[in-house]
This record gives structure tokens, sequence and C-alpha cells, in this order.
């Protein structure tokens, strides 16, 4: 980079008297003065007198700046372009940034446009000659630049796609994209730029050519020729009220002299900066350069202008994304947080004990909690007695709950000594009495700043740097020491969430506790009221409850006579029904079939009658057989005759028969007969299970196992059927059939067990 300075000579700091913008920390000198190829008129909106003159009005509308004001600008305009003017200086809505008025040609024929707006209570007309081609369609030219920049994958994709896309369509030498630093300056984060034309890309500006204090935003700035003497006003101050013209809106307002001269120690002959807005405040500029004078036309200004602000839109969607990204990030780890807090009995405890989920929650090297006089850490912290030294400091700081600094050796010095681990410290406080803390540390991020100029003294800069010359802007390095990572907005946010929800999860819990302790005391006296009712009434309901208890067992004792009783009769009932069936009707079906026979030899050869008389007889044999089955279900005589062996393995042989499932028997009762109420049960708990197998279980085994111990006799029935749920419910409708097996079970002293699951059998 080359500096300039012999071409910058004529520039002198008292050229031209210079304005000072209210509110700001830092001054900018707002000169008095315009670009020398154009004119600039002041009008007074009421009559459109000329109250302020400036630049190339001899040449543009033939009279010297110095001349005209006073005079009435119809001297100058045509009655139509006066009408024109009038109606915009006393439009309802005054005009803030400047917009075309109209078109005029110089006496040269040179095209010139007349923009206009409102400041300082007057009418401002500037005169813009136009020495290069306008674009045709400004509107589609920014659409189309925007279309290709919009794909950019990431912040700083874009940012490369608008300075190429700028210097493709002005064709200025270099173009960048300056990101604003907390200290006013700005940092060249994109460049484009040609091939013979030195990078920039990395350094930092002390002094962007638009400020980022507070006020009014410039959209633009331009200087087509840093060397061309600057056009004073005339006169400098109103001669109505005494001030200056604010010029903040000019379109062809010259740049102050120091910053002419620092453009022209880069080489640099023009410049064009434009205004990048991100919710209302300068996030950064669009700075194009040049090496020999540009006179871009006002559409084509404009239009880089329009892109600007659509850029900006653009820069703002993608900026809130990532910041949307971080809060949801940081938004679930507080909830998470905050439940946890939510549900300890002590919130220091549960701050130890969960604090390793807050260095997740804001993102650094270290964190460590304050409480009650004692310090835990975890990652990268200072030690115990140098936090215990930095908390009787931070006890002193005024702030609001939380404090964070991104150097903390500046405000607090001892913290030199451990600025490796915690040069920047986010500090949440969490009471006032105790102070107790959360604290985030980061560590000495060591910065090497190639300042493109002379820097105001920065904060933490290495005095022991070297310098080279002023003249070389690009040898201003400076080593910036004892400084951490800044800590973003999005992270001291989520620092005043997470203490909120902290307070008010201590507010909500010491309601809570006295709630509690009045819920406890009315609860108290209730029960105390209800313990000597309870006394009172205990003795009564003792005897009542004794009663019960006799009732009960008379009751009970009442039903298993009945239920015994109705088990027998039963079983007596279905034997008289059984061997009725088996006698009688089976006697009188064997007279049948022998009366066939005799009819069948009575009948001769007739063929029809013997066939009938065959139909008969084999009718009357099934129903015989039908008649015998039907007894042996209702009362197998082998259950009777044989014993209770022979009796089941009948039952199976006839459910085999029956069905397609295989039944296995195994019996270890050898000789011995059963009580008859015994054999009886346990033949009708087979039949009802076997029964309840076939229609639900779905099963294809079935094992019968009946064996006999010293004092009692087991039998288990198992399949490899579906299955059911036993445990912690009642048997549905179509369980009943178990009910009556417990009934059964245990008239004989008896019991029943299950053990099933579904898919298990």
């Amino acid at each position: 980079m080359h500096s300039g300075l012999d071409n910058s000579a004529e520039l002198r700091v008292s050229d031209f008297d210079p304005i000072t913008l209210a509110g700001g920390t830092r001054t900018e000198v707002l000169p008095g003065a315009i670009q020398p190829h154009a004119a600039l008129l002041a009008l007074a909106p009421a009559d459109l007198t000329i109250v302020h003159a400036a630049g190339a009005t001899a040449s543009l509308l033939g009279a010297a700046a110095e001349l005209l004001p006073g005079t009435a600008a119809s001297t100058a305009f045509s009655s139509d372009q006066i009408a024109r003017l009038q109606a915009l200086a006393t439009a309802e809505r005054w005009i803030e940034r400047p917009q075309h008025a109209f078109t005029l040609n110089a006496p040269d024929a040179t095209p010139i446009d007349v923009i206009v707006h409102h400041a300082s209570g007057l009418l401002v007309v500037e005169l813009d000659p136009r020495r290069e081609p306008a674009p045709e369609n400004s509107l589609a030219l920014v659409q189309s630049m925007i279309r290709r920049a919009r794909p950019a994958p990431n912040l700083q994709g874009f940012c490369d796609a608008m300075a190429a896309e700028l210097r493709s369509v002005t064709g200025f030498d270099r173009v960048m994209v300056y990101r604003f630093a907390r200290d006013g300056s700005a940092d060249v984060i994109a460049e484009a730029r040609g091939p013979e034309t030195s990078p920039f890309l990395g350094l930092r500006d002390p002094q962007p050519d638009i400020s980022n204090q507070p006020g009014s935003i410039s959209r633009i700035r331009v200087q087509p020729d840093v060397h061309a003497p600057a056009a004073p006003l005339w006169p400098a101050h109103s001669p109505r009220n005494g001030l200056a013209l604010d010029l903040s809106f000019s379109a062809t307002r010259s740049a102050s002299p120091e910053h002419r001269l620092y453009l022209a120690q880069l080489g640099v002959a023009a410049s064009l900066s434009l205004s990048l807005v991100v919710e209302g405040e300068l996030w950064g500029l669009i700075v194009c350069h040049h090496a020999t004078p540009r006179f871009l036309p006002y559409r084509m200004r404009e239009a880089c202008a329009l892109f600007a602000e659509m850029a900006s839109l653009q820069l703002e969607t993608r900026l809130a994304a990532d910041q949307l990204a971080a809060r949801l990030r940081s938004t679930r780890i507080h909830e998470e947080l905050v439940t946890r807090m939510s549900q300890e009995s002590d919130l220091a405890e549960g701050l130890i004990r969960f604090y390793p989920n807050l260095l997740d929650f804001i993102p650094a090297a270290g964190v460590g909690l304050w409480i009650d006089g004692q310090f835990t850490g975890i990652g990268a912290t200072p030690g115990p007695a140098q936090v215990a030294a930095m908390m009787g400091w931070l006890h002193g700081v005024p702030h609001d709950g939380v404090y964070h600094t991104d150097c903390l050796a500046l405000a607090y010095p001892p913290a030199k000594a451990f600025a490796g681990c915690a040069s920047g410290l986010l500090a949440l406080s969490l009471s006032n009495t105790p102070h107790n803390y959360v604290l985030w540390f980061r560590p000495e991020v060591v910065r090497v700043v190639t300042w493109a100029g002379m820097p105001n003294k920065p904060v933490g800069v290495d005095a022991g740097a070297p310098r080279t010359p002023k003249g070389c802007a690009s040898s201003w390095q400076e080593s910036v020491r004892l400084h951490g990572e800044p800590w973003l907005d999005t992270d001291v946010d989520a620092a005043h969430r997470l203490r909120e929800s902290l307070l008010d999860v201590v507010l909500r819990r010491i309601d809570g506790i006295a709630r509690e302790r009045r819920s406890a005391q009315l609860l108290q006296e209730q029960l105390m009221r209800q313990v000597e009712l309870g006394l009172s009434r205990s003795k009564d309901v003792a005897k009542t409850l004794q009663e019960e208890k006799r009732r009960r067992v008379l009751v009970e004792a009442d039903l298993s006579k009945v239920l015994r009783r109705t088990v027998e009769d039963q079983e007596a009932e279905r034997l008289r029904i059984a061997r009725e069936l088996h006698d009688t009707l089976g006697q009188s079906l064997t007279l049948l079939q022998l009366g066939f026979d005799k009819l069948g030899q009575a009948a001769g050869d007739n063929p029809e009658l013997q066939q009938r008389i065959a139909e008969m007889k084999s009718l009357t044999a099934d129903v015989g057989r039908q008649a015998n089955r039907l007894a042996w279900e209702i009362r197998p005589t082998a259950l009777d005759d044989l014993g209770i062996q022979t009796a089941i393995q009948n039952l199976l042989d006839s459910w085999s028969e029956k069905s397609s499932i295989e039944f296995d028997l195994h019996m270890t009762l050898g000789s011995r007969r059963l009580p008859s109420p015994v054999e009886t049960t346990l033949y009708r708990v087979l039949q009802e299970a076997l029964t309840n197998v076939v229609r639900h279980a779905s099963a294809r085994h079935v094992s019968v196992i009946l064996q006999l111990g010293d004092d009692q006799v087991t039998m288990i029935v198992e399949d490899d059927g579906c299955g059911f749920v036993t445990a912690g419910r009642k048997p549905p409708s179509g369980r009943l059939g178990l009910l009556g097996i417990r009934e059964r079970l245990s008239l004989v002293g008896g019991s029943l067990e299950i053990e099933s699951a579904p898919g298990k059998g």
C-alpha cells in the first residue's frame, strides 16, 4: 500500500468551517462545503429565496455562489421548475432523503440531475452534472444484484458476494465490506479488487467515511475526486438564525478534510461509501475505492444505495437467524436448568450439582460459583484465592445484576496475573446478601491488528509493539493484549434471563414455604379435631367391627354349607340323570333295536322296506351312542366304578377325538383311590380347564399331571397357547369358569394357582 502524501498537499483542515454532530461521543466533522463539480442552493420554503449557495453555480446557473444568497430562485429556474420546487418545498411531509426532482441542461448541454431534500428548515436543491451514463432501469439492476448475492451459504459468503456484485456494476478498483468494531473503527471483512490493486482485506480502518455514532444514519457518501478543493457554503451560517446548514444527507456534500487526507494517503482518488443498517443501527459499510476520479451519476448512486438497503435486510435476516439459533440453544439449556433448580430444596446446592450445564449455557472456557464465600469451578478459572480477592472488588462495582467485560485487567488491574484464563468475565448476581455469583471466564486472545491509518490509542495495546513511520498506512500493527473474546448480546441477554428465572425460583420457593406453613398449621388444627372426634368414636367403631366380623363369619359358614350342599345335590342329580339315560333310555333303545330286527325278518324280500328298516336301526344305534356319551359327560360311570385315573384318561381321549390338540397324561396315584368328593372335584376342575383351553388358548399341546403326596394331591394343566394377563386385573366376563373352579376347590380344602402371560401359555 502506498501513502500518496505528495498528491494531498493542497488538502488543509482550515479549508472550510467544520460542523460537529450533536449526540455523539466522538465528533464527526461535517464540512459546510460540497464537491466543486456540483452546485447547491438552500431555499426558504415560503418564497424560495436563496439562503445558502455553493459550488459551480457560475458554470451551471450563470452566477457565482457568493452573489446568489438573498435573491429569488426564479432567477435560476424556469417557471415550471419553480412550480415543481414550490410544491416540494411546501409538501405535507418533508423530504428527509434526497430525491430526484427534475433534469435540466447546462450551457454545454450536459444533463444535470436536480436533487432536493429538506434540512435545517430549508429546501436544499443540489445540481449534479452527469459525467457518466446512468443505468436505464435502476430497479432491475438492483434486483439482479440481490438475486445473485442471495444464495450465499453464510454471512461471510454473502459479504463476499456483495463486494463482487458492487464492483461488477460500478467498476471501482476496490470494493470492501467493513464491519464496525466496538471502538468505532471498522474491519475489512470482505473485498473484491482488480489484479493491480493492493489488498486491504483484514485491515482495520480508524476513520470510516460514515461514523457509527448515534444519530441519523446516512445511506451514502460519495467523494468523486478527493484532490479537488471543496466548495464552501455562502454564507457559512444562516443570516436568519445564525445556524449552519446541516448537510448530513446532502448528495454532493464534500468529505471532511481529515478523511480526504486519509484517502489520499491510501492512494485513493475517488470513494463511495454505503451504509449497512441492521435493526436501526449501523452494522457496517460497503466502501468503494478508485485510483482515478469517478463521477457516478445520481441514479447509479441511488441504485447502489438501494442495493445496500436490500443487502442490509438480508444481513439482518441472517444475523437474526444466527441469534435465534443461539437463543434457542440457550433457551433449551435455560429451561432445563430452571426445571432442575425448581426441584432442588437448596438453590446453592442445586447450582453446585448442575454447574457443568452452565458452561453449555454461555460459551466460555470456565465457569465457577461463588456461594457463601466458597468458590467451586470447572474448566479454566482463576484460583480460589484470586477469585476471593476479585469478589471484594466486584461487590463494589455498580451493575444491574449482570456484569461483563472482555478486558477484566482494565477494570481490575490484579487480573493481569490470571489473564491467560480470565481476561473476559461475565458475572451473574444471585443475591445481595450474601453476595453470591455465577461466574463465566474467557481466556486472553492475543490479536495483531493492522491499522489502515493512524489509530487512536486502543485500550489494551502493547506499548512495546514496534511502529513504522506514519506515512505508511499499512505498517501500523498493534498487538492487542489482555482481551478475551467479546461477550455477545445474546450471551448477556441469556445471563439476564437466567438471573430473572433463578430469582423467580427463589421467590416462588419462599412463597411456597409460607403457603405450606399456613396449610400445615390449618391441617394440624383440623387433624387434632379429627383425632379428638376419632377417639370419641373409636370404641363404637371397635364394637361395630367386632359385630360385623362375627356376622361375616356366620354368613361365610352358611354360604359354605349352601355351596357344598348345592354341589352335592348337583352331582347327585347328574348321577341320577346319567343312570336314567344309561339304564332306562338305553334299555328302551335296545328293545327298539330288537324290534327293528324282527320287523326286518317279517318284511321278506321287499327291498324298499328293508332299506327303511336299516335306516331306522342305524338311527336308533346313533341315538344310543349319543345317549351314552351324554350320560358319560354328565357323570362318567368310570369315576364311580373305576376311579379318577380311568375317568381322566377317558376324558382326554374324548377331547383328543373332538379337537386337533395333542394331550399328555402323567399320573402317580398308583392303585390308591381318593375320597369321592375329591375325585369329583378334580374331574370337574380338569373338565372346565380343558374347555377353556380348547375355546380360548389356540393351543397345540396340553399336558395333565396328577400326583399324590403325603397329605395332598396336585393336578397341573399346562398348554402352549396364547396366554393372558393375570396380575392386577379382575377376571373378565369370559373367565367366570375360574371363579367356579376356586369355589369347588374351597369345598374340599383346595386352592387354585394360575401362571400365565400373553404369548406364554
